[in-house]
């Protein structure tokens, strides 16, 4: 169980560190960037449409201005690898503070220290520098509530 609450904590602080990276990307936001095709700043109703079509011309592999099934699934994936591979990017951009393009061991120590510290504190009520299993579990409930209050999905 140690084991365990170690884990989820160290996932925990690198999360935040790479939260902290995406904060500025949400895909709302992202999404009329992309639309901007003259990257002038604003995104017209022409830009919307163009993109649309340009996004419709991707799917449609075979050309036939018809989107099957098959494609419009392979295009799924395709769109998602590619956002996923952008936000690792982004991630280790955010990790990688020298800018080299190699982390090291101090970069991946540091990252998000801070907020683990307090998140580890906070979890930690009785201050013995240890987290029980009660306080593992108390810890556990108080998020249950919190979502409970939220709604369980990532929009909730």
């Amino acid at each position: 169980m140690k084991k365990l609450t170690i884990a989820a904590l160290v996932s925990l602080g690198l999360g935040a560190a790479a939260f902290s990276a995406l904060a500025d990307d949400r895909r709302g936001i992202g999404m009329f960037e992309r639309a901007d095709l003259n990257a002038d700043g604003n995104v017209s109703k022409d830009e919307i449409a163009t993109q649309r079509a340009e996004r419709f011309a991707s799917a449609d592999t075979s050309g036939d201005n018809l989107v099957s099934p098959e494609e419009f699934e392979a295009f799924a994936i395709a769109e998602r690898e590619q956002r996923a591979a952008e936000r690792r990017a982004r991630q280790f951009a955010n990790l990688d503070t020298n800018g080299d393009g190699l982390l090291t061991a101090e970069e991946h120590a540091s990252a998000g220290a801070d907020r683990m510290d307090k998140m580890f504190d906070r979890i930690d009520a009785d201050g013995d520098g240890v987290i029980s299993d009660a306080e593992r579990d108390a810890a556990a409930e108080k998020m249950r509530e919190r979502r409970g209050k939220r709604g369980m999905g990532r929009r909730g």
